[in-house]
Protein backbone atom coordinates (compact mmCIF):
# COMPACT_ATOMS: atom_id res chain seq x y z
CA UNK A 1 0.00 0.00 0.00
CA UNK A 2 1.72 3.05 -1.21
CA UNK A 3 1.48 5.50 -3.92
CA UNK A 4 -1.16 8.07 -4.31
CA UNK A 5 -3.77 5.88 -2.60
CA UNK A 6 -1.59 6.70 0.83
CA UNK A 7 -2.31 10.05 0.15
CA UNK A 8 -5.76 9.34 -0.01
CA UNK A 9 -5.76 7.53 3.21
CA UNK A 10 -4.19 10.36 5.00
CA UNK A 11 -7.22 12.49 4.01
CA UNK A 12 -9.22 9.73 5.27
CA UNK A 13 -7.20 10.06 8.72
CA UNK A 14 -6.96 5.98 8.30
CA UNK A 15 -3.07 6.11 7.82
CA UNK A 16 -2.45 5.11 11.97
CA UNK A 17 -5.01 2.33 11.80
CA UNK A 18 -3.20 0.89 8.60
CA UNK A 19 0.05 0.89 10.21
CA UNK A 20 -1.32 -0.79 12.83
CA UNK A 21 -2.23 -3.89 10.67
CA UNK A 22 1.17 -3.76 8.78
CA UNK A 23 2.37 -7.23 8.45
CA UNK A 24 5.72 -6.27 8.49
CA UNK A 25 7.10 -8.42 6.22
CA UNK A 26 10.98 -7.56 6.03
CA UNK A 27 12.20 -8.88 2.33
CA UNK A 28 11.20 -10.24 -0.39
CA UNK A 29 13.73 -13.84 -1.02
CA UNK A 30 13.82 -15.56 -3.92
CA UNK A 31 15.09 -19.26 -3.35
CA UNK A 32 15.96 -22.39 -4.43
CA UNK A 33 14.73 -25.67 -4.11
CA UNK A 34 17.04 -25.92 -1.44
CA UNK A 35 15.53 -23.16 0.31
CA UNK A 36 19.16 -21.17 -0.76
CA UNK A 37 18.81 -17.31 -1.29
CA UNK A 38 19.11 -16.21 -4.86
CA UNK A 39 17.76 -13.23 -4.71
CA UNK A 40 16.90 -10.31 -2.35
CA UNK A 41 14.54 -7.20 -2.36
CA UNK A 42 14.65 -5.51 0.76
CA UNK A 43 11.45 -4.10 1.54
CA UNK A 44 12.44 -2.39 4.99
CA UNK A 45 14.92 -0.25 2.47
CA UNK A 46 12.07 0.49 0.29
CA UNK A 47 10.37 1.99 2.91
CA UNK A 48 13.26 3.91 3.99
CA UNK A 49 13.55 5.24 0.72
CA UNK A 50 10.08 6.37 0.71
CA UNK A 51 9.91 7.68 3.94
CA UNK A 52 7.59 5.30 5.67
CA UNK A 53 5.28 5.83 3.25
CA UNK A 54 4.72 2.24 2.06
CA UNK A 55 2.92 -0.40 4.09
CA UNK A 56 2.11 -4.06 3.39
CA UNK A 57 -1.22 -5.51 4.90
CA UNK A 58 -3.93 -8.08 3.31
CA UNK A 59 -6.68 -6.60 1.60
CA UNK A 60 -9.28 -7.62 4.11
CA UNK A 61 -7.75 -5.44 6.56
CA UNK A 62 -7.63 -2.43 4.58
CA UNK A 63 -11.51 -3.14 3.82
CA UNK A 64 -12.16 -3.33 7.65
CA UNK A 65 -10.38 -0.19 8.65
CA UNK A 66 -12.27 1.53 5.94
CA UNK A 67 -15.33 0.40 7.17
CA UNK A 68 -15.07 0.86 11.28
CA UNK A 69 -14.44 4.55 9.76
CA UNK A 70 -17.62 5.32 8.00
CA UNK A 71 -20.38 7.45 9.56
CA UNK A 72 -22.77 5.48 11.62
CA UNK A 73 -25.66 6.86 9.38
CA UNK A 74 -24.42 5.52 5.82
CA UNK A 75 -26.38 2.38 5.54
CA UNK A 76 -25.03 -0.80 4.86
CA UNK A 77 -26.27 -3.41 3.21
CA UNK A 78 -25.14 -6.96 4.33
CA UNK A 79 -26.21 -10.92 2.66
CA UNK A 80 -27.52 -8.98 -0.76
CA UNK A 81 -26.85 -8.66 -4.53
CA UNK A 82 -28.05 -6.69 -7.79
CA UNK A 83 -29.98 -8.69 -9.75
CA UNK A 84 -31.42 -5.73 -12.31
CA UNK A 85 -30.77 -2.13 -12.96
CA UNK A 86 -33.10 0.13 -14.75
CA UNK A 87 -31.87 3.56 -15.44
CA UNK A 88 -34.64 6.48 -16.06
CA UNK A 89 -34.46 10.05 -16.22
CA UNK A 90 -34.59 10.50 -12.63
CA UNK A 91 -33.36 7.92 -10.55
CA UNK A 92 -32.08 4.59 -11.04
CA UNK A 93 -34.26 1.45 -9.72
CA UNK A 94 -32.07 -1.10 -7.95
CA UNK A 95 -33.44 -4.87 -7.86
CA UNK A 96 -32.41 -6.97 -5.19
CA UNK A 97 -31.95 -10.63 -5.24
CA UNK A 98 -34.00 -10.59 -1.58
CA UNK A 99 -36.49 -9.15 -3.92
CA UNK A 100 -36.15 -5.88 -2.70
CA UNK A 101 -36.77 -3.00 -5.43
CA UNK A 102 -34.97 0.50 -4.29
CA UNK A 103 -34.44 4.04 -5.75
CA UNK A 104 -31.07 5.88 -5.91
CA UNK A 105 -29.92 9.15 -7.86
CA UNK A 106 -27.01 7.23 -9.11
CA UNK A 107 -25.05 3.90 -8.97
CA UNK A 108 -21.53 3.27 -8.49
CA UNK A 109 -19.87 -0.39 -9.22
CA UNK A 110 -16.85 -1.00 -7.01
CA UNK A 111 -17.28 -4.39 -7.22
CA UNK A 112 -14.29 -6.00 -8.53
CA UNK A 113 -12.50 -7.50 -11.96
CA UNK A 114 -15.86 -9.60 -12.54
CA UNK A 115 -18.54 -6.66 -11.56
CA UNK A 116 -21.99 -7.21 -11.37
CA UNK A 117 -22.83 -3.90 -12.01
CA UNK A 118 -20.84 -3.68 -15.13
CA UNK A 119 -22.47 -7.10 -16.42
CA UNK A 120 -25.73 -5.78 -16.07
CA UNK A 121 -25.44 -2.22 -17.43
CA UNK A 122 -22.14 -2.22 -19.52
CA UNK A 123 -22.33 -6.08 -20.83
CA UNK A 124 -20.88 -9.00 -21.25
CA UNK A 125 -16.83 -8.88 -19.09
CA UNK A 126 -15.58 -10.57 -22.45
CA UNK A 127 -15.76 -7.16 -23.85
CA UNK A 128 -13.40 -5.65 -21.54
CA UNK A 129 -11.49 -8.38 -20.32
CA UNK A 130 -7.78 -8.47 -21.18
CA UNK A 131 -6.56 -11.88 -20.30
CA UNK A 132 -2.85 -11.74 -19.40
CA UNK A 133 -1.95 -15.60 -19.43
CA UNK A 134 -1.62 -15.94 -15.87
CA UNK A 135 -3.86 -17.63 -13.09
CA UNK A 136 -3.22 -16.76 -9.67
CA UNK A 137 -4.28 -19.39 -6.06
CA UNK A 138 -3.95 -18.63 -2.92
CA UNK A 139 -4.46 -19.72 0.76
CA UNK A 140 -4.12 -19.88 4.14
CA UNK A 141 -3.27 -22.72 6.25
CA UNK A 142 -2.48 -22.87 10.80
CA UNK A 143 1.07 -23.30 11.21
CA UNK A 144 2.93 -23.45 14.55
CA UNK A 145 6.26 -22.81 12.33
CA UNK A 146 7.53 -19.00 12.33
CA UNK A 147 9.55 -18.39 8.86
CA UNK A 148 9.95 -14.71 10.20
CA UNK A 149 8.82 -11.67 8.47
CA UNK A 150 9.98 -12.68 4.80
CA UNK A 151 8.31 -13.71 2.01
CA UNK A 152 9.70 -16.95 0.53
CA UNK A 153 9.31 -16.95 -3.53
CA UNK A 154 10.28 -20.08 -5.48
CA UNK A 155 10.54 -19.99 -8.98
CA UNK A 156 10.58 -22.71 -11.79
CA UNK A 157 9.87 -21.31 -15.44
CA UNK A 158 6.52 -20.67 -15.94
CA UNK A 159 5.81 -21.02 -12.35
CA UNK A 160 6.15 -19.49 -9.16
CA UNK A 161 5.19 -20.65 -5.25
CA UNK A 162 5.53 -17.97 -2.17
CA UNK A 163 4.92 -18.13 1.75
CA UNK A 164 4.32 -15.62 3.66
CA UNK A 165 3.34 -15.03 7.21
CA UNK A 166 -0.27 -13.14 8.64
CA UNK A 167 -1.45 -12.85 11.59
CA UNK A 168 -1.29 -16.60 13.42
CA UNK A 169 -1.24 -17.99 10.35
CA UNK A 170 0.69 -18.76 7.20
CA UNK A 171 -0.40 -17.61 3.20
CA UNK A 172 0.49 -19.66 0.33
CA UNK A 173 0.39 -18.14 -3.44
CA UNK A 174 0.75 -19.62 -6.45
CA UNK A 175 0.92 -18.11 -10.32
CA UNK A 176 1.51 -20.11 -13.28
CA UNK A 177 1.13 -19.25 -17.02
CA UNK A 178 -1.14 -20.44 -19.28
CA UNK A 179 -1.31 -19.67 -23.13
CA UNK A 180 -4.87 -19.92 -23.29
CA UNK A 181 -7.77 -19.50 -20.56
CA UNK A 182 -9.01 -22.82 -18.59
CA UNK A 183 -11.78 -24.32 -19.32
CA UNK A 184 -13.47 -25.03 -15.84
CA UNK A 185 -16.59 -24.26 -14.34
CA UNK A 186 -15.87 -20.69 -12.57
CA UNK A 187 -18.05 -22.10 -9.30
CA UNK A 188 -16.33 -25.54 -9.14
CA UNK A 189 -14.01 -24.70 -6.27
CA UNK A 190 -12.96 -28.64 -6.40
CA UNK A 191 -11.77 -28.04 -10.39
CA UNK A 192 -9.93 -25.14 -9.14
CA UNK A 193 -7.89 -27.24 -6.47
CA UNK A 194 -7.55 -30.28 -9.29
CA UNK A 195 -5.73 -27.51 -11.57
CA UNK A 196 -3.62 -26.22 -9.01
CA UNK A 197 -2.48 -29.67 -7.81
CA UNK A 198 -1.53 -31.01 -11.62
CA UNK A 199 1.03 -27.57 -11.63
CA UNK A 200 2.73 -27.94 -8.60
CA UNK A 201 2.46 -30.78 -7.20
CA UNK A 202 5.27 -32.22 -8.24
CA UNK A 203 6.90 -28.53 -8.70
CA UNK A 204 9.85 -29.33 -5.83
CA UNK A 205 10.44 -27.06 -3.01
CA UNK A 206 8.03 -26.96 -0.56
CA UNK A 207 5.07 -27.14 -3.03
CA UNK A 208 3.77 -30.64 -1.97
CA UNK A 209 3.10 -29.99 1.11
CA UNK A 210 0.90 -26.66 0.45
CA UNK A 211 -0.77 -28.18 -1.88
CA UNK A 212 -1.66 -30.93 1.08
CA UNK A 213 -3.01 -28.27 2.97
CA UNK A 214 -5.48 -26.69 0.82
CA UNK A 215 -8.00 -29.46 1.59
CA UNK A 216 -8.06 -28.21 4.85
CA UNK A 217 -7.64 -24.33 4.53
CA UNK A 218 -10.67 -21.90 5.61
CA UNK A 219 -10.52 -19.99 2.35
CA UNK A 220 -9.52 -20.81 -1.63
CA UNK A 221 -9.05 -18.21 -4.17
CA UNK A 222 -8.22 -18.80 -7.54
CA UNK A 223 -8.58 -16.90 -10.29
CA UNK A 224 -7.15 -15.13 -13.60
CA UNK A 225 -4.52 -12.39 -13.56
CA UNK A 226 -6.48 -10.30 -15.87
CA UNK A 227 -6.64 -6.34 -16.33
CA UNK A 228 -9.79 -4.55 -17.06
CA UNK A 229 -10.03 -2.06 -20.20
CA UNK A 230 -12.93 0.20 -21.04
CA UNK A 231 -13.04 3.08 -23.20
CA UNK A 232 -15.96 4.20 -21.25
CA UNK A 233 -16.42 4.39 -17.50
CA UNK A 234 -20.13 5.38 -17.40
CA UNK A 235 -23.53 4.93 -18.50
CA UNK A 236 -26.13 7.42 -17.66
CA UNK A 237 -26.48 7.92 -13.93
CA UNK A 238 -24.26 4.48 -13.42
CA UNK A 239 -20.64 4.46 -13.38
CA UNK A 240 -17.72 1.97 -12.15
CA UNK A 241 -14.24 2.90 -9.97
CA UNK A 242 -11.49 0.40 -8.99
CA UNK A 243 -11.08 -3.05 -10.65
CA UNK A 244 -14.84 -2.95 -12.18
CA UNK A 245 -13.77 -0.62 -14.76
CA UNK A 246 -9.46 -0.35 -14.85
CA UNK A 247 -8.27 -3.14 -13.02
CA UNK A 248 -4.82 -3.01 -13.10
CA UNK A 249 -4.54 -6.99 -12.32
CA UNK A 250 -2.22 -8.07 -9.14
CA UNK A 251 1.01 -7.10 -11.15
CA UNK A 252 1.08 -3.74 -10.16
CA UNK A 253 0.46 -3.79 -6.84
CA UNK A 254 -1.91 -1.22 -6.62
CA UNK A 255 -5.34 -2.28 -7.29
CA UNK A 256 -6.11 -1.59 -4.05
CA UNK A 257 -4.44 2.07 -3.95
CA UNK A 258 -5.59 3.22 -7.16
CA UNK A 259 -9.18 2.18 -6.27
CA UNK A 260 -9.20 4.83 -3.41
CA UNK A 261 -7.37 7.52 -5.64
CA UNK A 262 -10.37 6.86 -8.35
CA UNK A 263 -12.98 6.95 -5.61
CA UNK A 264 -11.11 10.27 -4.45
CA UNK A 265 -11.66 11.73 -7.80
CA UNK A 266 -14.64 10.55 -8.00
CA UNK A 267 -16.13 11.62 -4.90
CA UNK A 268 -14.52 15.16 -5.43
CA UNK A 269 -15.71 15.96 -9.23
CA UNK A 270 -19.57 14.89 -7.59
CA UNK A 271 -18.89 17.59 -5.38
CA UNK A 272 -17.82 19.99 -7.49
CA UNK A 273 -20.37 19.46 -10.44
CA UNK A 274 -23.22 20.68 -7.66
CA UNK A 275 -25.70 17.70 -9.31
CA UNK A 276 -24.29 17.36 -12.66
CA UNK A 277 -23.54 13.57 -12.54
CA UNK A 278 -22.49 13.49 -16.23
CA UNK A 279 -20.26 16.69 -16.38
CA UNK A 280 -18.31 14.90 -12.98
CA UNK A 281 -18.41 11.39 -14.69
CA UNK A 282 -16.99 12.72 -17.75
CA UNK A 283 -14.23 14.69 -15.56
CA UNK A 284 -13.63 11.80 -13.07
CA UNK A 285 -12.49 9.35 -16.56
CA UNK A 286 -10.40 12.39 -18.51
CA UNK A 287 -8.30 13.10 -15.15
CA UNK A 288 -8.38 9.33 -14.21
CA UNK A 289 -8.32 7.49 -17.08
CA UNK A 290 -4.69 8.35 -18.29
CA UNK A 291 -2.81 7.72 -15.34
CA UNK A 292 -4.45 4.05 -14.90
CA UNK A 293 -3.73 3.62 -18.69
CA UNK A 294 -0.05 3.99 -18.05
CA UNK A 295 -0.08 1.79 -14.46
CA UNK A 296 -1.68 -0.61 -16.70
CA UNK A 297 1.42 -0.79 -19.24
CA UNK A 298 3.75 -1.02 -16.50
CA UNK A 299 2.13 -3.72 -14.80
CA UNK A 300 2.04 -5.74 -18.12
CA UNK A 301 5.81 -5.30 -18.83
CA UNK A 302 6.36 -6.04 -15.04
CA UNK A 303 5.22 -9.30 -15.74
CA UNK A 304 7.86 -11.27 -17.50
CA UNK A 305 10.36 -10.56 -14.78
CA UNK A 306 7.31 -11.65 -11.74
CA UNK A 307 7.16 -15.22 -13.62
CA UNK A 308 10.06 -16.06 -15.87
CA UNK A 309 9.61 -18.29 -18.73
CA UNK A 310 13.06 -19.60 -18.55
CA UNK A 311 16.18 -20.55 -16.50
CA UNK A 312 17.69 -18.12 -17.85
CA UNK A 313 14.76 -15.09 -16.79
CA UNK A 314 14.63 -16.39 -13.34
CA UNK A 315 18.62 -15.87 -12.91
CA UNK A 316 18.26 -12.38 -14.52
CA UNK A 317 15.75 -11.70 -12.26
CA UNK A 318 17.54 -12.73 -9.05
CA UNK A 319 20.19 -10.67 -10.44
CA UNK A 320 18.27 -7.57 -10.88
CA UNK A 321 17.39 -7.89 -6.83
CA UNK A 322 20.24 -8.10 -5.73
CA UNK A 323 21.66 -4.69 -7.53
CA UNK A 324 18.11 -3.36 -6.68
CA UNK A 325 19.66 -1.03 -4.00
CA UNK A 326 22.26 0.76 -6.30
CA UNK A 327 21.02 4.47 -6.13
CA UNK A 328 20.33 4.98 -9.42
CA UNK A 329 18.25 1.75 -9.80
CA UNK A 330 16.39 2.24 -6.39
CA UNK A 331 15.28 5.71 -7.53
CA UNK A 332 14.02 4.00 -11.27
CA UNK A 333 12.69 1.80 -9.43
CA UNK A 334 10.35 3.69 -7.38
CA UNK A 335 9.45 6.19 -9.93
CA UNK A 336 8.25 3.27 -11.94
CA UNK A 337 6.53 0.92 -9.67
CA UNK A 338 5.90 2.79 -6.56
CA UNK A 339 3.88 6.20 -7.46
Amino acid sequence: FWGAGFNVAEKMNIVPDLKQADMGISELLFVDENNVRKGTLNYRKIKKLMKGRAITLLRSDLAKIIYQHLDKNIEIIFGDTIDQIEQYDQEVSVTFKSGKVRHFDLVVGADGLHSNVRNLVFGDEAKFEKYYGYYTASFTFENPEDTGKAFLTYNVPNKQAAIYSSNKSKSAFFIFTSPKKLLYNHHDIEAQKQILRNEFENAGWECAGLISKMDTAPDFYFDTVSQIQMNNWSKDRVTLVGDACDCPSLLSGQGSTLAMVGAYILAGELKEADGNYKTAYAQYQSIFKPFIDSKQKIAQNFSRSLVPKSGMGIWMRNMFMNLMFLPFLSKWFIKQFMN
